[in-house]
């Protein structure tokens, strides 16, 4: 079984940081097993992702999207895995990815 990850997006790098520190800071090293944030090329804008162990609670998660979501906007899980894979591609696949962000 994969690790559930959440994917948040952000319009400020500040926000990221911020909201990715306070994710460190409440959540413990068991609970949250990767924490990472992207900058988006072509908007300017940030992503933060965060894994989390296999057996976290659903509540915990709730906790997890809650802190997230008071400045960030959820970002699709296919939309995050294609971001990581274009990203790691150097580019090849974005314009997938953003066809499917635009709905065209």
């Amino acid at each position: 079984m994969e690790h559930p990850a959440l994917g948040y997006e952000f319009a400020l790098e500040d926000e990221a940081r911020g909201a990715a520190a306070e994710l460190d800071r409440r959540f413990a090293e068991r609970e949250l097993r990767g924490l990472r944030i992207y900058r988006v090329r072509w908007n300017g804008n940030y992503l933060v992702e965060a894994v989390f162990a296999d057996d976290i609670p659903d509540s915990r998660l709730e906790d997890a999207r809650a802190l997230l979501g008071e400045l960030g906007a959820p970002v699709h899980p296919d939309d995050l895995d294609d971001y990581k894979k274009a990203t790691e591609e150097g580019g090849i696949g974005l314009q997938d990815w953003i066809r499917r962000l635009f709905g065209s």
